[in-house]
Parts: structure tokens; sequence; C-alpha cells
């Protein structure tokens, strides 16, 4: 009889028994004088903080939240992009016991970050609105006409001095306060950070860790560094905001983490000044977005002739191609992808090389447990397709004012991860896509990772996205949105035909029946395609109305 699809990789060692203020007073202790975090501007400077100085800062802005009135369990929100003041605020908010809740930023938006606030319970909000005028000036109103002393009201505290505003900034008045106040006893099972999920696969979700998950996420490393790495310097400039950017793993780990302003990498900027300050700082891994890897691929001669090579590069959340790995030894010395959810963190990594199996995950951490469940929810054999069902020691604690479809997705402790795939009977595991992204043509389920893999072996295929459009007659047609190459003769007749010859026809095969040519694919903050947007524009293309 066949296996089920279950796996099951031990923990191997004791639960940890602390909070996140516990382990990072004993890097503290350690290391006092090591540079922990390092922030570089586009005129070439750099800031640079301490274990002792973060701790320092941190104690006396906490101190200054406590005589805010913050108490042990109230939701403090924190936002803005990346600086030293968001690193000092965030360890401040969890020195008091409060939860730090990540909230979005929404540009010449005050009204609706307010409602973010509301929504999510916050007594205090730490934010740092940069020079966006219209929202300073909206936050300066509201409390002038809504005082912090009214009933239910939230403060707002500037991370740092701001022009000429008139809030508090906590950058400004926490120096006055002792360094050596005695702060909250803190339990490991009480809530320490709550983070806003992207919004890539849907509405994002806020999610609830406790001190005690995130100090016992087994795979909290490889956010920084390759396996069996150790003492180096990576470069990040994912958002402190998401999990995949969050500072909380370098205070566990104390591990150095160079960052910028994240929003110039995800503009396009020049790489190569991206790569200058890697080669400065000396960084030995990179944690990199798909995206990032194929602008260094365009650059891959220039960052080659430097001389400098990085020992790993780390990415993910999306499926890693053939291509992406023409870094491996000449960039870096080793690839990684790994695999995971906000709710669950990362679960799984691989050692890519150039004869990967595209979609093969790799290695489970220690403590994950997965299974291949059909739409009966419980396991299918080995080698047939069904969703990712996991389970960690470090999982989410819940959903913050969840949703009934949220609610729905933790069954019995077991999160539903919404793909899809198989656990072959070698142990392979391989994701084939969303769930909601398998394309139902007729009586056929179409699975759009597999069409994409096709096509992008294509040579002369810069980037692929397929999809499903309304259809009267067989519910849902298959539509290939294909960037070529310009430099390379490929036309989207040589795409189609290579396509009938790999995945048969369209009708008892995987071949699309709609192929469109896009100058490029709009993107996420994430780097992921926006599918919605790209729908949008083929059905308008394809004069298709829902």
């Amino acid at each position: 009889m066949a296996e089920l699809s279950f796996i099951d990789r031990p923990l191997g060692h004791p639960i940890k028994y602390k909070s996140i203020v516990d382990v990072f007073n004993e890097n503290v202790c350690k290391e006092p004088e090591k540079e922990l975090f390092i922030q570089r501007f586009p005129d070439g400077t750099r800031r640079a903080i301490t274990l002792s100085d973060l701790k320092l800062r941190a104690t006396r802005t906490a101190s200054f939240l406590l005589d805010q009135g913050i108490q042990t369990g109230d939701r403090v929100g924190i936002t803005g992009p990346n600086s030293m003041e968001w690193i000092i605020g965030e360890l401040a908010i969890l020195m008091t016991g409060a939860v730090s809740i990540h909230l979005p930023i929404i540009q010449g938006n005050f009204k609706k970050t307010l409602d973010e606030v509301k929504i999510s319970g916050c007594k205090l909000v730490l934010f740092d609105p940069e020079d966006d005028k219209s929202f300073l000036k909206d936050t300066e109103n509201f409390l002038t006409n809504n005082p912090p002393q009214g009933a239910g009201n939230p403060s707002f505290v500037l991370l740092q001095k701001t022009g000429n505003s008139t809030l508090t900034d906590v950058e400004s008045l926490a120096i006055e306060y002792p360094k050596d106040r005695e702060l909250p006893r803190i339990f490991p099972e009480s809530t320490a950070v709550v983070f806003m999920t992207s919004g890539s696969t849907g509405k994002p979700k806020m999610v609830e860790f406790t001190h005690l998950a995130l100090v016992n996420t087994e795979s909290a490393f490889m956010m920084y560094r390759g396996e069996n790495d150790s003492g180096g310097t990576c470069f990040s400039d994912r958002p402190f905001s998401w999990i995949g950017g969050n500072i909380i793993y370098c205070l566990l780990e104390a591990d150095t983490r160079v960052f910028r302003d994240g929003r110039i990498t995800a503009k396009g900027g020049d790489i190569m000044e991206l790569w200058d300050i890697i080669m400065k700082e000396k960084c030995t891994s990179g944690l990199f977005y798909p995206f990032c890897i194929y602008d260094i691929l365009q650059n891959k001669d220039k960052i080659i002739q430097t001389g400098y090579r990085m020992k790993s590069i780390i990415t993910g959340g999306q499926i890693i191609k053939h291509k992406d790995t023409g870094v491996i030894g000449e960039v870096c010395e080793r690839m990684y992808m790994t695999y995971g959810s906000t709710e669950v963190g990362l679960v799984t990594y691989c050692e890519l090389d150039s004869d990967m199996e595209v979609g093969h995950l790799g290695s489970t951490f220690p403590g994950v447990q997965i299974k291949v469940c059909g739409e009966d929810l419980n396991p299918v054999v080995h080698g047939e397709m069904g969703t990712f069902f996991i389970k960690v020691p470090w999982m989410l604690k819940g959903y913050i004012n969840a949703t009934e479809d949220q609610n729905k997705s933790i069954v019995d402790g077991w999160l539903n991860m919404g793909d899809v795939g198989i656990l072959r009977s070698d142990g392979g595991l391989i994701i084939k896509g969303r769930m909601s992204n398998i394309i139902k043509r007729g009586t056929l389920k179409v699975v759009s990772g597999d069409v994409e893999v096709c096509i992008t072996s294509i040579a002369g295929v810069n980037d692929v996205v397929v999809l499903a459009v309304p259809d009267e007659r067989v519910y849902e047609e298959v539509c290939a949105c294909v960037v070529l190459d310009k430099t390379t003769p490929i036309t989207m007749l040589d795409v189609q035909q290579r396509c009938t010859e790999i995945l048969g026809d369209n009708v008892i095969g995987q071949d699309p029946t709609y192929f469109l040519e896009f100058d490029s694919l709009p993107r996420l903050a994430t780097g992921k395609p926006d599918r919605v947007k790209i729908k949008q524009e083929a059905m308008i293309r394809l004069n298709i109305k829902n």
C-alpha cells in the first residue's frame, strides 16, 4: 500500500523558555561593541549601532513609553521606512512588555492609516512620515481635535525629529531618561509582535506571534546566512514591517545586517551601487528578491570585474527558475531558495545549482511537519497532488480581527498554505503553485506553475505569468502573458509552437489558448507579479468581460 504524504522532522533540542529581550540582553553581554545594524545612504555615508548602544537607546525610549502610560499587553503601532529609529523603537516596545503592531503607512492618506490604527487597537503609534507633509499636517490636526486623553484616542509620536513639526518626537525626549531604569518582566508566552502580510495572496493579514515562538524559530538564521555559515554580515533591504525583513531575528542571532531604503532596489536602482555597498561592508550573504537576482544577472560581467564574491545568496517568495542560478560560482559561492509564510516562517530550504529541479523545496528545518491533503482534508498518497498543510512549534498565535476565511485556514493546529504540490516516494517535496492558480478548463485542471516553467525554459523568454480568464463554455481558459527578450529573434509564434510540442494541445493538454506579449509585467512591492493587474489587462485585450 502506498505511503501517505507526511513529513516529520523532530526538533532535536529543548525549547528556549525566554523572551526576545532576554536573549538580546545575553547577546549584549557577549559582544557589547559588535555593530549589529548598519544603515547605508544614497550619498555613500553609513550609520552603525552596536549592541550596547542599541540597548541604551532602546531602554531610554522604553522609559519614555512607560511614562506615556504604556503597560504590559498594550498595543503600540510602528510604521515608516527602514531606519535606525525603527529598530530602537521596536526594541523599546518589546522592552515595555507591549505588543508591537506593524502598520502600513499610506502615503498622503492619514485617514486610512488611522483606520488601521483603530482596527488594531493601538494605544500609541511611533511613526516616521518622511517628507509627506500632507500626512504630517493631518496627524497634527487630528491630535489637536482629538487629544489622547479622550476616550479611545491614540497618541502619535514621531520616531525622529521632523522639520518644524510640533509633534512629540521620541528621539529628542528619550535622551533625557535614565539608562538603568527597571523595566517590566516579560513572560515568554506573551504576545510580542503582530506582522502585517504584504497582501500578495489576498487581503493583508495581521499575524500575531509570541516571544516564545519567535525565540524558537529554528529557521531564523536562514534569513541572514546560508547553511553552516556563521559570523558574517548580511545585506537585506526588505521592509522591517514584514516577517521576511524583520529585525527581531538579528536581535536573537546577533547577526550583523546592512540595509538601505528598499524602495531604491524595488524601483530598479543601479545594481552596481548596491554591489558597492556589499563590497565596502564586506557582506558575506544577501537576502534578495527574485527581481533583484534578475538585475544582478543583467550586470554579472561588471560584478565579476569587481573581484568580490559573496558566500551565499538567499531568495524566495516565488518559484526560482534555472536561469536564476547563473549567479552561482561567479557572484556567490552558494544560492538557497527558501519556502514558508508569515504564519509559519521558513519551513524548507534548498541549495540550488544549474541542474536543480524547478519547484523542489529541498530539506525541512527541524521541528517542521508537513502533510499533503486532498479536498477531504485527509493526506493523499505519495505522488498525488494536494494542498500543503504545515505545523511548527513557532507558528502564529492567531490572526487579529480574523476573517472567516482566515480562521478556516487553520485546521486542528495545521496551517493550510494554499499551495499545491506532491510528495514523491523518494521524499522530494515539489511545489506546483497556488491552489487559487489552478485553472479549471472543462474537466481538466491545468497547473499554471507547470506551464510557466515550460515557457520560461524557452530561450528568449524573459518573464511569464500564466493565469485563468473566464470562458462561457469551459468555465476557464489558459492565458500566457509573456515578456520576450527584444535582443533575440524569438517571436510569440515561436513560443506558441514550442508550448504545443511540450504541453500538448489546448483540449486534453495544458497548452494555453491565449498568448499575449507584454513589454513588462507589473509587480507588487514584494517583487511578485501583480496577477490582478495582469489579468485585468489581459481581459481588456481579449475583450472578455466578467
